[in-house]
């Protein structure tokens, strides 16, 4: 079960790096596993 939570934090920090470049929900997505819902949520809001 800590493997799954270090994993998913490293996929969490990965998308944050991947939208910070600007690249696509999408692209994110399917590259960190993580649902489109999640990595939304992981944008800065302005």
């Amino acid at each position: 079960m800590a493997t799954e939570n270090g994993e998913r934090k490293k996929a969490i920090e990965i998308a944050k790096n991947m939208l910070s470049l600007g690249l696509d929900v999408g692209i994110v997505a399917k590259a960190s596993g993580l649902s489109e819902a999640e990595i939304e949520s992981l944008r800065p809001t302005q």
